[in-house]
């Protein structure tokens, strides 16, 4: 527990301080941005961060889950996929907006708080799933910068923020990039919880079914619509943002759903 510990302050204090650095870039405070060591810091605090919940969420036999845990997860997951998107281009600037969100969620899980122990086969497709919404939210969220930003740029109204970000051509990549990987895991997803169906209705699934493959299809739509119609720009935004939307409903759907029957 002792290294959990101080693992998670480490990354907390890793994640801030790259944070630092980009604000200092947006601010034009840095003659020489030192790129190379900001993805060095990211990628050390992100190591440490998933070296700080891995004991409380992985006990041998089965997973552990709580609401702690879980955000900890999400956002160690944003950061990594973020991190994967600079292997072939610069996205670092992301990062100003999951960076400080990060390192607050680190500390979280060691609030103490009630977990919920969860079989391994039922915890991989809850981990495929957690994986899945980091992901696309994290796409959601690129798309709203990329159509700001697209916006911004014709009207000529860019701010240091937005000067500060990825030209939009890159953004438009990554938005597809980041669409591209959390539909793999979305897929993934899909096809494990199905071993876990016996009755939609009686186990209150089929809302939750239901949404989560109609965002499977307007993500896969826009996937091939991009790759062979060449969309993009606003209707790739939009595509993600309503397929996102879906994806919300499924849990969400599903949650007020049980919310009325057990009124």
């Amino acid at each position: 527990m002792i290294i959990s510990n101080l693992s998670a302050v480490v990354a907390s204090i890793g994640y801030l301080y790259a944070s630092h650095m980009l604000w200092q870039k947006i601010k034009g405070k840095t003659v020489e941005f030192a790129r190379a060591k900001l993805l060095k810091t990211v990628l050390l605090a992100s190591g440490l961060h998933l070296i700080s919940f891995m004991p409380l969420l992985f006990n041998g036999i089965s997973l552990q889950f709580s609401l702690t845990i879980s955000i900890s997860l999400i956002a160690w997951i944003s950061a990594s996929a973020l991190l994967l998107t600079n292997i072939n281009k610069h996205t670092e600037m992301l990062g100003i907006f999951i960076f400080p969100i990060a390192a607050l969620t680190t500390l979280l899980p060691f609030a103490q708080p009630e977990v919920q122990s969860i079989e391994l086969t039922l915890g991989v497709h809850i981990l495929l799933s957690i994986m899945a919404y980091s992901i696309m939210g994290l796409a959601a969220a690129q798309a709203i910068l990329y159509s700001i930003q697209e916006k911004r740029f014709r009207q000529k109204r860019l701010t240091s923020l937005f000067k500060a970000l990825p030209p939009l051509q890159i953004m438009e990549k990554t938005l597809v990039q980041l669409v591209l990987m959390g539909f793999i895991a979305l897929s993934f997803a899909l096809v494990t919880g199905g071993f876990f169906i016996e009755d939609m209705f009686a186990q209150h699934l089929i809302h939750k079914t239901f949404f989560a493959i109609l965002s499977w299809i307007v993500y896969a739509i826009f996937l091939w619509g991009h790759f062979k119609r060449g969309w993009r720009g606003q209707k790739a935004a939009r595509y993600t943002l309503w397929a996102y939307i879906l994806l919300l409903l499924s849990y969400l759907g599903t949650q007020l759903i049980l919310m009325l029957m057990n009124a």
